[in-house]
């Protein structure tokens, strides 16, 4: 009989330091919003970046898009995805559209009211995808 208590106080020991591990252990859920939120910060802070060296300014008043998405990609994690557009004050694109996504896509507008002399406002529009 005591055989059988010592088995089964072994058993439940081992039950619950394998829960313990399991707990401590497996990976987190994930929270869509929050990882929402950090592309969209980091999309936001690469463009305030970028607009504070002056290449930004000089790219989106000459509507190089492709630039700006290259120059952008080197501030992104690795896994965003973006597409970059560049509209006038009357809203009308000047550059690509972006391309429908199969996936949850974000999207960051830029500012810029032009160069000194030259008022020429610009929206610079970065959708981003590829976060989850």
């Amino acid at each position: 009989m005591k055989g059988t208590y010592y088995t089964i106080e072994a058993a439940l020991a081992v039950l619950l330091v394998v829960s313990i591990f399991l707990l401590l252990f497996l990976a987190p859920q994930k929270n869509p919003e929050i990882d929402r939120a950090n592309a969209k910060t980091s999309i936001y802070k690469g463009l305030e970046t970028l607009d504070s060296k002056g290449s930004l300014r000089e790219q989106a008043l000459s509507n190089n898009a492709t630039a700006i998405k290259n120059d952008l990609d080197d501030f992104l994690p690795f896994n965003i995805q973006i597409s970059v557009a560049i509209y006038n004050k009357s809203f009308s694109n000047l550059t690509a559209e972006v391309a429908d996504q199969p996936v949850d896509i974000v999207g960051v507008s830029y500012y810029i009211a032009g160069d000194v002399g030259n008022y020429t406002p610009k929206e610079i529009r970065v959708h981003g995808w590829g976060f989850e």
